[in-house]
């Protein structure tokens, strides 16, 4: 060295931005990502311009709908890149049931079952929110006669309704007018 030298180092602090996630909706479910797991740490300080993965993930009875916020779409994982603070909420909602109701005929007679949704001759099943209530009318064709309903439907009435609960399926029995 023929000289003392003297050298600066120059250092840059590289900002971080807080990522925010949330949940909203009637459903449950969690969202995970770096450093994220929300249900119980659902804030994430991350380096600037650093990309993040979230995951929405539902529970049992529950379905993810979508983000919104910072994130969007419908898939349940998502690319947010941290150039400012952001935030994401993902949407769960129950999963509603369905059951199906299938109706069929019985006896020497012919007729036909209707409700909501079935035209049994053509369409003889359907698929039900759980806990509706569906009305069946029995009508007997031409010379024939509706003698009484079987199954998850009971009585000898030409109507009868049946709450879905459960797949379920109702006989109507019908036989040679007298």
């Amino acid at each position: 060295f023929d000289q003392a030298k003297t050298c600066t180092a120059t250092f840059q602090v590289i900002p971080k931005y807080t990522l925010t996630v949330s949940k909203t909706g009637t459903g449950a479910g969690s969202i995970t990502g770096t450093g994220i797991t929300c249900g119980s740490d659902c804030t994430e300080n991350v380096v600037a311009n650093t990309p993040v993965t979230l995951t929405a993930t539902a529970t049992t009875g529950s379905s993810f709908t979508g983000w919104s916020g910072a994130c969007t779409g419908t898939n349940a994982a998502v690319i947010v890149t941290m150039d400012q603070a952001k935030t994401c909420t993902a949407t769960f909602d129950k999963v509603i049931p369905k059951y199906t109701l299938t109706v069929s005929k019985t006896g020497t007679g012919t007729g036909s079952i209707t409700g909501t949704g079935i035209t049994c001759g053509t369409d003889c099943t359907e698929d039900y929110t759980a806990k509706t209530l569906v009305t069946l009318t029995a009508t007997p064709d031409t010379g024939s006669q509706f003698v009484s309903w079987g199954g998850a439907c009971s009585g000898t009435a030409t109507t009868a309704t049946v709450t879905m609960t459960a797949a379920k399926t109702c006989t109507a029995n019908f036989a040679p007018a007298n």
